[in-house]
């Protein structure tokens, strides 16, 4: 992301590719205080001149949103979930994918992607599934 060195009121504009689909429209982040206050498509961007869907235009809430997660949640042996650190959230993911895969079979395992992450993060979470475990069992939640 490119900083504008220009300010209005406080607010700063930077320029950014939009993380809902694989389109990569050309967007302007309205900051101000260190959160965001709006979004406007970019005039110029070579993928959408000057338009955006209503996902990349108002759909950016969920980035401040208080009960977004800021760290890893597992599962306790009581049912209750407790904060964890990466390794052991990551860790204990892989033993249940591995866990589930042995038992049932690969086709068992199916990766869904989130509409909220880069399309970069959505292709890695087929290619892990596709590769790791053998299986299409992928989808994106991405619908415009």
């Amino acid at each position: 992301m490119e900083s504008s060195h220009l300010t209005q009121r406080g607010v700063t504009k930077t320029r950014t590719i939009c993380g809902y689909c694989g389109v990569g429209c050309s967007l302007d982040l309205l900051v101000r205080d260190n959160r965001i206050i709006g979004v406007q498509p970019a005039m110029d961007g070579p993928a959408n001149q000057g338009a955006l869907c209503v996902k990349g235009q108002f759909a950016y809430d969920y980035v401040q949103h208080p009960e977004r997660l800021t760290h890893p949640l597992v599962r306790s042996a009581d049912g209750n979930l407790y904060p964890a650190s990466w390794d052991e959230a990551l860790d204990r993911a892989a033993a249940g994918f591995l866990t589930v895969a042995e038992k049932y079979g690969r086709h068992s395992i199916y990766g869904v992607a989130s509409g909220r992450t880069p399309s970069e993060a959505d292709y890695l979470v087929q290619k892990w599934v596709r590769v790791g475990f053998g299986t299409h069992n992928v989808d994106n939640c991405s619908r415009a």
